[in-house]
């Protein structure tokens, strides 16, 4: 996936980069992720001046554990896509560092698979879920409360207050 800055830089018109990416390596270690299909990517750079714009989308389907009952939830996950390059020189790359938001290129070519691969992972949702109205699993003992209720006492008392709890009973009696 790689871009060629200097051809780029010379045609006028944008250049077009359709792929995939195998993410099951950069998702080895972190099993609530599990990648389904490739990453598909839709890219299109043109070049303007010294600075280069990438746009284009990405989608990949997912299977994610859902944060709440644990269960697995497939989705196709579409992620749009923007990275800006500018072209300078070695020189030039110290004094601009932190000036733009645009990443400087000194190399002739650019590969765009880490940056595609970086913001696919950071649009991925944090606390993913199979439902909007999930009820979870139950804190005491661990019953998936979306197939079926248990008979646990759900009645919470902050500790600072459970002996007055007491006093309010024999009040009763």
């Amino acid at each position: 996936m790689l871009l060629k800055v200097q051809e780029l830089a010379s045609r006028q018109q944008p250049v077009s980069l359709r792929g995939t990416l195998d993410l099951a390596e950069l998702f080895r270690n972190h099993p609530e992720y599990n990648p389904l299909s490739p990453l598909e990517y839709e890219l299109t750079a043109n070049a303007a001046d010294d600075l280069i714009i990438v746009k284009g989308r990405m989608s990949c389907d997912v299977r994610m554990q859902c944060s709440r009952c644990l269960e697995s939830v497939d989705e196709k996950i579409e992620v749009p896509f923007e990275e800006q390059f500018r072209i300078v020189d070695e020189e030039e790359e110290e004094a601009s560092e932190d000036v733009e938001e645009a990443v400087p290129v000194t190399e002739e070519r650019i590969d765009l698979a880490p940056y595609v691969m970086e913001e696919f992972v950071v649009q991925l949702p944090y606390a993913p879920l199979c439902s909007e109205d999930c009820k979870g699993l139950c804190p005491e003992c661990g019953t998936n409360l979306n197939e079926q209720s248990c008979g646990c006492n759900t009645e919470k008392i902050d500790p600072r207050m459970a002996a007055l709890q007491d006093w309010f009973k024999s009040q009763n009696e």
